[in-house]
């Protein structure tokens, strides 16, 4: 591996953990400087070496302690949630922390048997003698650049993998999440985690361009397309791999013999949860037109009913976005397709508040150029297009830079189904949205500039280990029949094994197998 160069310091100002419902600063946390990063990648690498000799089972039974932890200290987690990223407390618990011991259960269960690597006889005729074994190993010290939107539950996803794998971990969690961050950190403590095997480093982006330059064996970044970019030429300069999910546009397409009413309501809470803060939330919406007045009024009817406030009020829908400068662009983009032709046909009513308050709105006669149709929309502003049928509908979700996710919503799930594949996207939900992002055994990632690489499921913990093939001949003194000794009669065996092997008639593969035969067994001089 090439060596990583320490890079020079400045000055470093502290991270702080502002509740977007009111403004106030409530936590600031010291930024780890880049020497700190290089240090902390040094710690890691030796701290490994031990995680990784340890028997799996005893790495599973910490990941079960931090199930144990995390279920005793979730509403005290979701409370901190809800503080610092805004969301309601019902989605911190079941958006988050249900996720998240979700993953854990899973990959408690999934991991021995993953990385389980019996002895198999290899396929090839030629190669009958041989013994073969793939196994999983770690990278060693893995990178985790988190994202605030759902700041618990992305980084579990691939903290947990990480660790149960072998690899050491080291997360900047986002500098508008840190405290996060660090209670993901006390949880591990707790579980047992050796000193060094999982580390937090709270800073900005600086702090996670100085872990792209240390000595790190891979990345997982999530987070936008111009930072992906970046991380993944920082790997490639290094030749270390990345993993990046770098968001979308995802379409949603209802069809005419849908539920719009249950559409209506699913696309809803897709949409608008989370402040509308979601990579896979749907943000362009394509209607079949026999179905579109309907829905749009079932739609409008179900945004209205929304009740925006801060997170910590029981009744609240939808909390705050994240920042102010947040609410600016969705602005922005809203003011753009208006000035564009397009209108407004449903809001919700905001709080008179200093908070990062958008109301949820939704736009109809949004015309193909609207900014809103082309950039990544993330938040509560989603714009509703009349389609005359599915494959409009489809040529339209695809002609997108973005291809994370999609969704369908229609009563003939068979139909929905085939469609789905014709969508240029990670995954596609039929009846449901947002949900695939959240399974723990289902891969989650996208395609064109929504990234590379894949989270959850069984993907996941490929995504966490490099693939060792061993392989062994069992004879140990018997020489190759291909070995050196080249001759006119080396050539005619040779051949003959082709014709053995892959010829497609039988009687050519009999009259192959005495000079077959005769080649494997007969003694050779050596050379």
């Amino acid at each position: 591996m090439a060596a990583s160069t320490r890079p020079t310091e400045r000055p470093q100002r502290p991270v702080e953990s502002l509740d977007p419902a009111t403004g106030e600063v409530w936590k600031r946390f010291e930024t780890v400087t880049a020497q700190g990063v290089f240090e902390a990648v040094d710690r890691a690498k030796n701290a490994q070496r031990d995680w990784a000799g340890q028997p799996v089972g005893a790495r599973v039974r910490i990941v079960r302690r931090f199930h144990e932890s995390l279920y005793r200290r979730r509403h005290e987690i979701a409370r901190a949630l809800t503080r610092e990223n805004g969301k309601p407390v019902a989605e911190s618990i079941g958006s988050e922390i249900a996720i998240a011991l979700d993953f854990a259960n899973y990959y408690a269960r999934t991991t021995p048997r993953f990385l389980r690597a019996p002895w198999y006889n290899a396929g090839a005729l030629s190669m009958k003698r041989k013994r073969v074994r793939v196994s999983h190993e770690p990278f060693g010290v893995i990178g985790v650049i988190s994202p605030w939107n759902y700041p618990f539950m992305l980084s579990a996803g691939v903290v947990i993998p990480a660790l149960v794998t072998g690899n050491a971990v080291l997360l900047k969690p986002s500098e508008f999440t840190p405290e996060t961050g660090e209670l993901l950190a006390s949880l591990f403590a707790e579980a047992g985690v050796p000193t060094g095997v999982f580390t937090v480093l709270q800073g900005d982006g600086s702090t996670g361009a100085a872990l792209c330059d240390s000595g790190i064996d891979k990345i997982f970044f999530t987070g936008s397309v111009n930072t992906g970019r970046r991380v993944a030429v920082k790997c490639a300069e290094r030749l270390i791999p990345c993993a990046l999910e770098l968001g979308g546009s995802d379409a949603a397409i209802v069809l005419a013999d849908a539920n719009v009413h249950h559409a209506a309501s699913g696309i809803a809470w897709g949409r608008f949860s989370n402040a509308g803060q979601t990579c896979v939330a749907p943000k362009r919406l394509y209607v079949e037109a026999p179905a579109y007045d309907a829905f749009l009024a079932a739609l409008g009817d179900a945004v209205r009913s929304l009740k925006v406030g801060a997170g910590g009020t029981q009744e609240t829908d939808i909390g705050p976005m994240i920042r102010a400068d947040a609410v600016t662009a969705l602005e922005s983009q809203r003011d753009d397709a208006i000035a564009r032709g397009a209108t407004i046909v449903a809001t919700a009513t905001k709080p008179d508040s200093n908070g990062s308050f958008f109301a949820p709105t939704v736009l109809a006669n949004v015309p193909a150029d609207a900014r809103v149709l082309l950039e990544e929309t993330f938040g509560p502003l989603l714009p509703v297009v009349r389609v005359k049928d599915a494959d409009e509908a489809i040529m339209l979700a695809n002609d997108s830079k973005f291809g994370l996710s999609a969704s369908i919503w229609s009563s003939d799930t068979a139909r929905a189904a085939r469609l789905a594949q014709r969508i240029e996207a990670g995954s596609v939900v039929i009846n449901d949205a947002v949900v695939i992002a959240g399974m723990a055994d289902v891969p989650h990632g996208g395609v064109k500039q929504s990234g590379i690489g894949r989270t959850h499921g069984k993907a996941g913990l490929e995504e966490c280990v490099r693939t060792k093939a061993t392989v062994i001949d069992r004879f140990t003194s018997w020489r190759q029949a291909w070995w050196f000794g080249y001759s006119p009669a080396h050539d005619a065996g040779i051949d003959a094994y082709v014709r053995v092997a892959h010829s497609h008639s039988v009687l050519e593969k009999i009259r192959a197998l005495p000079t077959f035969v005769k080649f494997i067994f007969k003694p050779r001089r050596p050379v």
